[in-house]
């Protein structure tokens, strides 16, 4: 079972310097020794220096090698709980599978901030126009995004086309939100129009698996989701079910801080059922 200490590790990979790949590597296939070992004795297992390894520390969020000991720690506990009642490849595929997805969501939830989640659907309820960008492989994410928003009157409109991006991008004014939803925004296109959306006076809200330092710059409201890389079957697996799951976390903090939100979402609900059963009426007959 991956900790979250350990997916927030793999989220960050591609910023990491040379040093910092080296202690991340040591820590993600050692957590165990990290727990029981100083920090001199990390420094030069993995050739690196003290400086590197507190500097590595506060770069994934602690404050150094002590607060980050701690929490691994806490975690391993936990899991090793947790590995008691947890399913496993030896109970059949089925379980293996669900087990994956378990803890990818455990992870997930255990990177969000509450606060950030309010701070980000007060701005969504009072921008005045949201655009969501997003990669065509996850485009239904973006679609089923879009959906949510226009059954409750927060208009907006969805992009995975790449000249499609680029010429919304032209098009956003001051007072907008810009969603991103991809597995990294660090990609040339996408990290583009990222950028416009900033220099044109709109805020950004990312959802991605890769967290980066630069990703800081760009990004008004972050979520990181844990990425499939830290699950057994991750090759058969899709990140899609995390970032769907980001979005449910946003849907339910709108209708839930909004009574006339919640009032839309029923009338739209029962439009939708009232065309359906007026749609299945038909073969009583």
């Amino acid at each position: 079972m991956v900790s979250t200490v350990i997916s927030k590790i793999v989220s960050l990979q591609h910023s990491f310097t040379l040093s910092e790949n080296e202690i991340s590597q040591y820590v993600i296939n050692h957590p165990d020794l990290v727990v029981s070992s100083t920090i001199t004795t990390i420094a030069k297992e993995t050739g690196t220096s003290e400086a590197s390894i507190n500097r590595f520390c506060k770069k994934i969020g602690y404050k150094g090698f002590n607060g980050f000991k701690i929490a691994l720690a806490q975690e391993n506990f936990y899991n090793n709980m947790m590995k008691q009642n947890s399913y496993s490849a030896e109970n059949g595929l089925i379980s293996s599978v669900t087990a994956d997805y378990r803890q990818m969501l455990m992870n997930t939830s255990a990177m969000l901030d509450e606060s950030l989640v309010m701070e980000a659907i007060k701005f969504m309820k009072e921008a005045k126009n949201v655009h969501i960008f997003s990669l065509s492989n996850i485009a239904l994410i973006a679609k089923e995004l879009e959906f949510k928003l226009d059954q409750i009157g927060i208009g907006s409109k969805s992009f995975t086309d790449i000249i499609d991006m680029r010429i919304q991008a032209t098009n956003i004014v001051p007072g907008d939100l810009s969603i991103f939803i991809a597995p990294t925004i660090m990609m040339r296109d996408i990290y583009q129009v990222a950028n416009a959306s900033l220099e044109r006076g709109a805020k950004n809200l990312t959802i991605t698996s890769y967290d980066s330092p630069k990703l800081n710059d760009i990004s008004d409201f972050k979520f990181i989701i844990s990425d499939k890389i830290v699950a057994n079957n991750s090759v058969s697996l899709s990140n899609n079910l995390m970032f769907l799951y980001i979005i449910d976390i946003l849907y339910s903090a709108l209708l839930g801080s909004d009574k006339s939100l919640r009032q839309k979402k029923l009338n739209s609900d029962a439009i939708i059922n009232n065309h359906q059963m007026m749609d299945s009426y038909g073969f009583d007959y």
